[in-house]
C-alpha cells in the first residue's frame, strides 16, 4: 500500500504557497481529492499538484498550411 500523507487545508495552504481559502473552495466544489473525517478535511500532500495537472492547458499546435 502507497504512504500517503494527509493535511489539513491549513497545513496544505501554508505548504503550497496556495491561499487556505482557495483550497477550501476547490473542496466545497470537489475539484480536489480530500477525505472528510466527520467535520474534518484531509488532503493528500500532493493534491494540488493533481489538481493543476489535471487542469493544465496545453498550448495549440497551429498546422501550417505549405503552397504546393
Amino acid at each position: 500500500m502507497n504512504e500517503c500523507t494527509l493535511l489539513t487545508p491549513r497545513q496544505l495552504a501554508a505548504e503550497t504557497g496556495w491561499p487556505e481559502k482557495r483550497i477550501r473552495k476547490l473542496i466545497s466544489t470537489k475539484s480536489i481529492r480530500f477525505l472528510r473525517n466527520g467535520a474534518n478535511f484531509l488532503l493528500p500532500q500532493n493534491a494540488i499538484q493533481e489538481y493543476i495537472a489535471r487542469n493544465m492547458v496545453e498550448p495549440c499546435q497551429a498546422v501550417v498550411a505549405k503552397d504546393e
